[in-house]
């Protein structure tokens, strides 16, 4: 097998992206950046065959589920995948591993008090439909090609869009602001910082794996929407009325939903324990 750590990073420069480029440098890979429009099918083959990557992680995505052009969630989420495992079956040597990003969002609804890879996914917006429809593609390539398909939960951490949950919370308290509008405010989710998320896409490519793996990237623990507040209450001194919008509530929101987290220690031992997500909020306030 040749020594060589050719990454392609699809997505670069997300949120994601950004932190996930520091730790591949960091741990020595030559990363390509090179930007592609993955709906189009001519410039994702011909960016594989220029590149020629030992490696393909896939962060592009429509990632944020108000976003209401459904037939852009699934171009981009779904066929935009395809159209990279189908150029790479083109290339007279395969890439040793292809990380392609899912999302907890498959899962849906279930009964488990935590989520394992194992559970029927059920997903209720066509941001999950998406993810899951990709991973269902994704099955008929793991013949030819080695897949790992990385399941996150929530996460967040500096550079995070401000429409997103935390950082909207964090930005409100950085603000000093006297209230704050919420949809949802008595759910709870499975956080984790974006930090430790790219720590164990960057392990992941160094282990061996064949055919098609699912792994669930997440903290194990349950928080709830008060309990960051709380939280942002004692780190910033600052006190916030709380105001529920009802052009904000998702009707179709999941209460509660924690992941199991054994699996990927199980394929990464050396993995950090998952950031305690006080430290996450304090970083964010303090950038």
């Amino acid at each position: 097998m040749s020594n060589s750590r050719k990454v392609w990073l699809i997505g670069a420069d997300s949120f994601t992206g950004t932190h996930l480029l520091s730790y591949l440098e960091k741990d020595n890979y030559d990363v390509n950046t090179q930007e592609v429009d993955i709906t189009d099918v001519n410039q994702v083959e011909s960016a594989v065959l220029e590149i020629q990557p030992d490696y393909i992680i896939n962060l592009a995505a429509i990632s944020f589920v108000p976003d209401g052009d459904d037939e852009l969630i699934y171009a981009v989420n779904t066929f935009g995948p395809q159209n990279i495992l189908s150029a790479c079956l083109n290339l007279p040597r395969p890439p040793h591993k292809i990380i392609l990003a899912s999302s907890a969002n498959i899962y849906g609804v279930q009964q488990k008090e935590q989520v394992s890879e194992d559970c029927m996914p059920n997903p209720l917006n066509h941001y999950g439909c998406s993810k899951w429809s990709m991973e269902q593609i994704a099955q008929t390539y793991s013949k030819d090609l080695n897949i790992t398909i990385a399941r996150p939960f929530n996460y967040t951490g500096t550079g995070q869009a401000s429409k997103f949950l935390v950082p909207k919370i964090v930005e409100h308290f950085k603000q000093n602001a006297s209230t704050l509008k919420l949809g949802n405010i008595d759910v709870w989710r499975d956080f984790s910082d974006v930090r430790w998320i790219a720590e164990a896409y960057t392990k992941l490519l160094a282990t061996p794996s064949y055919g098609l793996t699912k792994v669930n990237l997440c903290s194990g623990k349950l928080i709830g929407i008060r309990d960051i507040i709380d939280t942002l209450e004692e780190i910033t001194g600052h006190k916030i009325k709380v105001q529920t919008d009802n052009k904000l509530v998702r009707q179709a929101d999941i209460k509660r939903q924690c992941g199991n987290n054994d699996k990927i220690f199980e394929l990464l031992p050396n993995l950090s324990s998952p950031i305690a997500f006080k430290e996450t909020l304090n970083w964010m306030v303090k950038s």
